[in-house]
C-alpha cells in the first residue's frame, strides 16, 4: 500500500510535490511529453525522458537541468520490440529505481480506414499499444519496489468516441484505456496505481499543420469543437498528469482523467 508522505497537518500543496521520485517519460522531447517532463522536474522529480534520437533527448535533458531540474535522456524507439528491454537495462543502470512511468510516446497516422495499409496498422499498434504494455511489464518490479508506484497512460478522445479519419489510431487508444483498468486491477496489491489521462485538442506539433493557412483553419475548427473554444496548452495537460502522479491522487487508480475543455461533454 502506498504511504502518504505528508501528515494531515502538512502544507496544503505538499501532496502535489514529487521530490526525489524517479519518473520515466516516453516521447519526452516535444509536445505533451516535454511539458510533463518539465512540470515533473519543477515539482522535484528526477526525470528520465526518451526519444528516438539520442542527441535530441540529451539536449532536452540538458535544458531541463539548466532550468534547475534533474534529468537524463535515453534513446528509445518504440517501433522496435527489443527496445523495451534495452530501455529497461539503461534505466536500471542510470537510476536503479522507478516511481512513476508516463507512457506518452505515440504516433497518429491519420487515414480513413479505406486507405489504411496493414503496415500502418501494425506500426500503430506496435508503438501505441504493444510497446507501452510490455514496458509496463518490464518495469513492474521497479514500480513495485517504490513506495509510491504510479503509471499514467496518455490516451486520446478518439479512444472514447469514434472519429472518422483516425480510426486505427483511436482503436489503439481504446485498447490502452482497457489495459489501464486491467493493470490497475492486477497491480493494486503491489501498491502500484495505474490511471489514464485523456487530452483533448492540444497545441502540439503532432496535430498542428505546418502550412500557416491550413494551421489557422485547423485551430479554428478544433477550437470550436469543445466548450472552452480553444486548444489546450501542453502545460495544462502536464499539470493534470502531475496530479495523477502525486500523493494528492493516492486513492485514485483504474480511472481516466479527461482534460479536453469539454470536447466529450
Amino acid at each position: 500500500m502506498n504511504s502518504l508522505r505528508d501528515g494531515k497537518n502538512g502544507p496544503a500543496d505538499s501532496a502535489f510535490r514529487l521530490d526525489g521520485r524517479v519518473c520515466l517519460v516516453t516521447g519526452g522531447t516535444r509536445g505533451i511529453g516535454l511539458a510533463i517532463a518539465r512540470e515533473f522536474a519543477g515539482a522535484g522529480a528526477r526525470i528520465v525522458l526518451t526519444g528516438r534520437d539520442r542527441d535530441a533527448t540529451e539536449a532536452v535533458a540538458a535544458a531541463i537541468r539548466a532550468e534547475g531540474g534533474t534529468a537524463v535522456g535515453l534513446a528509445y524507439d518504440a517501433r522496435i520490440p527489443e527496445a523495451v528491454q534495452r530501455l529497461r537495462d539503461e534505466l536500471g543502470h542510470a537510476q536503479g529505481a522507478l516511481d512513476i512511468l508516463v507512457n506518452n510516446a505515440a504516433i497518429l497516422k491519420p487515414h480513413y480506414i479505406g486507405k489504411l495499409t496493414s503496415e500502418e496498422f501494425d506500426e500503430l499498434f506496435q508503438i501505441n499499444v504493444r510497446a507501452p504494455l510490455f514496458l509496463c511489464k518490464s518495469l513492474h518490479d521497479l514500480l513495485k519496489a517504490s513506495a509510491a508506484g504510479a503509471v499514467i497512460n496518455i490516451t486520446a478522445a478518439g479512444g472514447h468516441v469514434p472519429m472518422a479519419g483516425i480510426g486505427a489510431y483511436s482503436a489503439t487508444k481504446a485498447a490502452m484505456l482497457n489495459l489501464t483498468r486491467t493493470l490497475a486491477k492486477e497491480w493494486a496489491s503491489d501498491g502500484i496505481r495505474v490511471n489514464a489521462l485523456t487530452p483533448g485538442s492540444v497545441a502540439t506539433d503532432m496535430i498542428l499543420p505546418k502550412d500557416p493557412e491550413r494551421r489557422e483553419r485547423f485551430v479554428a475548427e478544433m477550437s470550436g469543437s469543445n466548450l472552452m473554444k480553444r486548444l489546450a496548452d501542453p502545460v495544462e495537460i502536464a499539470r493534470a498528469a502531475r496530479f495523477l502522479a502525486s500523493d494528492a491522487a493516492s486513492f485514485i487508480t483504474g480511472q481516466v482523467l479527461i482534460v479536453d475543455g469539454g470536447l466529450l461533454a
